[in-house]
């Protein structure tokens, strides 16, 4: 922590000046005559309006509703004041003798619902006629969390996030209307982020507090602008700038506690003695009841042992905390400011895991007669602890009855050469150190000139700058077998690496925009260019033969240092965008838009590409023939939009072939040193191309207090990227990341489905409510593969060590991406009968093994007898969320499920493969002939088809039901708060994560990963976990 702080204030002390003076601002203020107080409805509901600007019109004095719709003023007699809202009708107010008035705002029909951000601008809802969802702070406001993607599971349909693990600070993924690409490349498949107009290259990491709005733009028409950005969608944060009105402080804080609540059961002691003694007879079916004696006889001292490792790798009750400290306010001349500061900090469930956090941003705008100028400024400090990615895999290993762990000391005796083969990798992963600090800066101003009130231009440039500091520590530990004193550990395989990594990202866009309005013929029109320019370096120091555990570093360790070479890449995109908009009488909308793009990471004759797309909207609300049930439905709109968009989801330089020197060839008896060929080019790689065709419709009825939305769309991609392997015959080099890879375009693929939104408000006395419930539905299916009809992806299998035995994911013609495909199986061997049917399959098959399906009929078994069995993406999403109030209480519940999907669970694979799960002792012996448990034949690198990684038998149901947030808060009265300066003060108590319904036997449910091949694949993942917490909120 001290690292952070001394980091936090040293050299960027300049930074936070300069973030702090934008604070110094100039009020005038005059003698008031009294307090006015009051609370602002909407006319059409009686339901409390927050964060309406209220304003003494002549004046630079003002202030903003609370979340009741409640404010004070400071008022004189004849004072005049302005009430304005987004959508709502602007109001004034003359001042007389009353100190409490009840104002009522109207509906705007030219400015019904919100404002959303679009692709470079904004459109009134009821104007956008492509696939758009909008998210206000107040929604991250409800969660204890890092990422944002947290928050948004379940809120938005169409948009899938899944957590990667439940690491602390770890990342969500998410995806936008299904997989959107094969390539292996990280976060092929995640959307496009773009903060305060500026494109990221990845997902900014901001933290909740700084975000003022999201907007997710779905369909494939709204992103077209992006060009090649845009083919998985787009996410813009807007982040807070602030308000008119007075200066205004808003404190937050949250403690809580965060427990695992399942586990994967594995046998104590007894059980395992009981167990290994029918493995020695499963084994050896030969051995003498003298030699299992000889066997208790030899570990009976271990056996009074009881070890529970998940006592000592998994912790109860980690606390995480939050706090929060938001500063805003405007001079009334135009100018608003905003600054937000936030701490966040977790300990994780499993040791070795933490991850805190700094963030500090500034904002601001000016708008004058032609000018508007808005920026902002943010830095950003890190550090992120991380286990061992085999920690909890070699938790489950490690027997009970074997020696107690104690890290105290530097030599560890086993009774075998099992044990101390065990306990060398256990070591290894429970005092393995992962530490990674993250200094982020990133910076970004906006320039808007209007010429006339029907043309502009707009300026938009920034940039991120990302350093990234990743120690690792493996420490050496002694092991050896106390009977026979062979040592089994090398402390050549311990040691200190630092990997140091810089990533910066810079983007410039200039935009005219034409509005003009001729009798009831509405025109606009966007042209306009940007740039942008990516870049990464990295490179790791790493030095062997650790001889002090207790001081990670490079003065521990005694042999050479080597630099292993990272990355070190830069290219550029470049675009000239282009989009015009027309609607006639408001009930006719066109919207025609595209982006020419060029991207260098192409040849020559590949670079550039147009990108159109269109869309329409019809509001049926609006025509005449509709008046009449206006009063019931008040939005009726029909949206249809066709969109085609670029991907560039592979590495740069992938058109360069490149040679490493360092390899030696044999001509005749002698060797001449040499080179291979390490990368291969393909000069022809062409763009991915995303087509899509989207019909939605949007219905509101009764002034918007019942919403419905629904879309329903058709992806085609073609010419996927992805990366093939070129055989080692060709003369491949080995030993690099992208060694024997080629990127080519291998095929089509279809994402299509549905999305639903209903959302329902209302009042019944003091009860308020607004109930939300989403629905979304996507299917994949690959169509074409110009290679192979089935290819394994990326991953390496589910157990480490084991690919050839436990590799599952493939893609594969007509079936999803990342599909699993997996060897079916019939039971085990029972009957004697079944056992001499097995054995023309299998000759080596015995009484109580697992019989796999010989499904061709060829009569053995091979990678042909594998068939589909499910996937990792669900058939479809859901989520439903709750908000009550009544009087000063509040009340918030959101559940989330996802149903029809498979997971393979590899923690009940290693803990069986292993000998290890509780079930076990129940497995099939002579002595109990009707198990359904295969026998043991030792784990599966040994070979055994009992406890292959690729079988159906630990392929389960995923589907899960989960309580996300579940908030109930008070807040003080206003009457209580009268003689202070607080404008609001609110308690509350939460948990996350609380519940959860699953048929799922392994940790937990949410199986994520980084990509699409690791989709469903259960390693052992860090389980996710519940919190309780409680917190507050103080503003004034």
């Amino acid at each position: 922590m001290n690292t952070y702080l001394s980091n936090l204030f040293s050299y960027r002390s300049i930074l936070l000046i300069a973030l702090l003076s934008i604070l110094i601002i100039t009020n005038d203020t005059f003698a008031q005559d009294r307090v006015l107080n009051g609370k602002v409805l909407g006319a059409d509901d009686n339901l409390p309006l927050p964060g309406v600007n209220i304003m003494v019109q002549g004046t630079k004095q003002g202030t903003v509703s609370d979340f009741d719709g409640k404010f004070s003023i400071l008022v004189g007699e004849g004072d005049v004041l302005l009430f304005t809202f987004i959508g709502m009708k602007p109001k004034t107010f003359n001042v007389n003798s009353e100190s409490n008035v009840t104002i009522l705002l109207e509906s705007d029909v030219e400015m019904l619902d919100e404002v959303v951000k679009i692709g470079y601008g904004e459109q009134k809802k009821k104007e956008i006629s492509g696939a758009v969802a909008h998210i206000k702070s107040e929604t991250l406001d409800n969660f204890v969390t890092s990422d944002i993607g947290d928050a948004l599971q379940g809120q938005v349909a169409g948009v899938s996030v899944t957590s990667a693990s439940g690491s602390p600070g770890e990342g969500s993924v998410i995806q936008i209307r299904g997989v959107s690409t094969v390539s292996n490349v990280e976060g092929a498949n995640q959307p496009l982020y773009v903060v305060d107009g500026i494109p990221q290259n990845e997902d900014p990491r901001l933290a909740p507090n700084e975000i003022a709005t999201i907007d997710i733009l779905k369909d494939l028409a709204s992103c077209a602008v992006y060009g090649t950005r845009g083919a998985n969608g787009v996410i813009l944060i807007t982040t807070k700038t602030g308000n008119q009105g007075k200066l205004k402080v808003s404190v937050d804080g949250n403690y809580g506690v965060r427990q695992i609540t399942s586990n994967t059961p594995v046998m104590n002691s007894q059980q395992q003695a009981y167990f290994d003694i029918l493995e020695q007879r499963a084994l050896n079916p030969g051995i003498s009841d003298d030699e299992i004696n000889m066997f208790i006889q030899r570990n009976k001292n271990n056996f009074l042992n009881d070890n529970n490792l998940d006592e000592l790798v998994f912790v109860d009750y980690a606390p995480t905390q939050q706090y929060n400290l938001n500063i805003t306010g405007g001079s009334g001349s135009g100018f608003t400011y905003n600054l937000t500061g936030g701490y966040y900090s977790q300990e994780g469930n499993v040791i070795n895991s933490s991850f805190d956090r700094f963030n500090l941003r500034g904002g601001s705008s000016y708008k004058s007669k032609k000018w508007t100028i808005t920026s902002s400024i943010a830095i950003s400090t890190e550090e992120r602890q991380r286990p061992s990615g085999n920690l909890l895999t070699q938790t489950i290993r490690y027997k009970p009855y074997m020696a107690p762990v104690d890290p105290s000391k530097d030599v560890y005796a086993g009774a075998s050469d099992q044990e101390a083969v065990q306990a060398n990798f256990l070591y290894q992963s429970l005092y393995f150190q992962d530490i990674e600090d993250r200094d982020r800066f990133s910076g970004n101003v906006s320039i808007k000139y209007d010429f006339t009130d029907w043309l502009s231009f707009t300026t938009n440039g920034g940039g991120n700058v990302l350093n990234r500091n990743r120690s690792r520590f493996n420490p050496y530990f002694k092991i050896v077998n106390e009977n026979t004193g062979k040592e089994f550990s090398d402390p050549n395989n311990s040691y200190y690496s630092e990997q140091t990594e810089r990533s910066t990202s810079f983007s410039w866009d200039g935009r005219f925009y034409f509005h003009k309005k001729w009798g009831d013929h509405n025109f606009s029109a966007l042209l306009g260019g940007s740039i942008e320019e990516y870049g990464g370096q990295s490179h790791t120091v790493q030095r062997r033969g650790i001889v002090d555990n207790n001081k990670p570093g490079f003065g521990s360790a005694t042999l050479e240092t080597s630099v292993i070479p990272g990355f070190n890449y830069v290219y550029k995109l470049i675009g000239t965008i282009g989009r015009l908009q027309y609607d006639y009488k408001g009930k006719y909308l066109l919207s025609l838009s595209g982006n020419y793009n060029g991207n260098s990471k192409f040849s020559e004759n590949n670079k550039f590409k147009f990108f159109p797309s269109a869309s329409l909207a019809w509001n049926v609300a609006e025509e005449s023939f509709f008046e009449g049930a206006r009063e019931t439905m008040n939005i009726f709109k029909i949206r249809a939009s066709h969109g085609n968009v670029g991907g560039q989801s592979f590495r740069p330089y992938s058109d360069l072939p490149t040679i490493r020197r360092g390899y030696d060839y044999d001509f005749n008896g002698k060797i001449y040193s040499g080179a291979a060929q390490a990368a291969f080019a393909n000069p022809n790689v062409q763009w991915e191309t995303s087509i899509q065709n989207n019909i939605g419709v949007d219905m509101a009825f009764w002034g918007n207090r019942l919403t419905f939305n629904a879309d329903i769309y058709h992806t085609t991609k073609e010419d996927m990227l992805f990366p093939i392997e070129v055989p080692s015959s060709a003369g491949t080099a080995t030993g690099g990341n992208n060694d024997k890879l080629v990127t080519l375009n291998v095929g089509n693929m279809v994402n299509k489905g549905y999305e639903l939104a209903l959302g329902y408000k209302g009042k019944v006395k003091n009860l308020n409510w607004n109930i939300t419930g989403t629905f979304s539905s996507n299917r994949n299916e690959i169509t074409n593969m110009n290679t192979e009809d089935f290819v394994y992806t990326a991953d390496q299998g589910l157990i480490w060590g084991a690919v050839n035995q436990s590799r599952a994911t493939v893609f594969a013609k007509g079936y999803e991406a990342g599909a699993f495909f997996l060897y079916k199986t019939d039971g085990i061997i029972k009957t004697e009968e079944q056992l001499a049917a097995y054995n023309k399959i299998n000759p080596a098959a015995k009484m109580g093994d697992l019989m796999i399906r010989d499904t061709n009929g060829d009569g053995q078994i091979t990678e042909a007898d594998k068939q589909y069995a499910g996937s990792g993406l669900p058939q479809f999403e859901t989520g439903l969320i709750v908000n009550l109030r009544w009087k000063n209480w509040d009340f918030m519940m959101n559940w989330y499920a996802a149903v029809g999907h498979e997971i393979m669970n590899g923690s009940k694979l290693m803990a069986y493969s292993e000998g290890r799960h509780r079930d076990q002792i129940h497995t099939w012996s002579p002595d109990n002939p009707t198990s359904d448990i295969p026998a043991y034949r030792g784990d599966l690198k040994q070979g055994t088809t009992n406890f292959r990684g690729d079988t159906d038998l630990w392929l389960e149901d995923g589907s899960f039901l989960r309580l996300k947030n579940i908030t109930l808060g008070y807040s003080l009265p206003k009457r209580l708060l009268k003689k202070t300066k607080v404008d609001a003060f609110r308690i509350y108590i939460r948990a996350q994560n609380a519940l959860t319904f699953t048929n799922y036997t392994g940790y937990d449910p949410e199986v994520g990963g980084n990509g699409v091949s690791s989709r469903g694949l259960d390693k052992g993942n860090y389980p996710i976990s519940a919190l309780y917490s409680t917190g507050f909120r103080l503003s004034f």
